[in-house]
């Protein structure tokens, strides 16, 4: 059962944490978009606060500017015209590598929750042994919570279907839609994984006595942190 014991000091520590997290957390995401681009030899790539510039490739053939609106238009339309098959696979590798942009934000921010989680694990029997984290116990948290992006996306998600806009714009639906699967599909999966490590994560790696504590300055933090940084700090320092 859940102790109701809060530690004002610790929730100043955590709550600033989580703020700084999200900052962190966001700007990992995008630096994930932006590493991609580069395997790819995209140039003019531009990082905002909350999203990444792609520029354009290298390739003129998967650039999309006026030289290809011709050829666009008719391969849109199935008629036949010279060099059809050689757009078609150059149009293809424009999808692909379109697609593995798009994923390389989420798959950053996953990836380094499961780094946490496993660190978390690796070091379980020593947690179990104290009733107060650490600062490198702590660090191995905040790292294991990258996966809340994806219940954070959900969430956002649905208050745009609520306030009427029905326009998807997470990389997780860009890449379902690009696969041709259902729209929710892969938020679907991720959003119940991240609830699981989640959960985990307050059950099993925080102490009893810091866990109100934890959920509080998380629940606060959190929203105190993309509120600062998606709409008061982020526009202006990142634009």
């Amino acid at each position: 059962m859940l102790p109701f014991i809060f530690h004002k000091r610790l929730f100043l520590y955590l709550f600033v944490s989580f703020i700084l997290a999200v900052v962190v957390g966001i700007m990992s995401h995008e630096c994930g978009h932006w590493l991609v681009t580069r395997c790819f030899g995209f140039h003019g790539q531009h990082i905002r606060y909350n999203a990444t510039f792609y520029g354009r490739p290298d390739d003129k053939w998967l650039r999309r500017d006026s030289t290809l609106q011709a050829e666009y238009a008719e391969f849109s339309s199935g008629v036949d015209f010279p060099g059809k098959g050689e757009y078609q696979k150059l149009q293809n590798t424009r999808d692909r590598d379109y697609f593995l942009i798009t994923a390389g934000g989420p798959l950053e921010t996953m990836l380094a929750g499961t780094i946490g989680l496993l660190l978390l694990f690796l070091y379980r029997k020593k947690i179990a042994q104290t009733d107060w984290l650490s600062f490198g116990q702590w660090l191995m948290v905040f790292l294991s919570l990258f996966w809340l992006r994806e219940i954070f996306d959900v969430v956002v998600a649905v208050i745009r279907l609520w306030a009427g806009r029905a326009w998807m714009e997470g990389d997780e639906f860009l890449m379902a839609r690009s696969l041709h699967w259902p729209t929710w599909s892969i938020f679907t999966v991720t959003s119940i994984v991240s609830l699981l490590v989640l959960w985990v994560v307050i059950f099993r790696f925080i102490p009893a006595r810091q866990r109100l504590t934890f959920i509080l300055a998380g629940f606060t933090g959190g929203l105190t942190g993309a509120y600062l940084w998606l709409v008061l700090l982020g526009p202006k320092l990142m634009p």
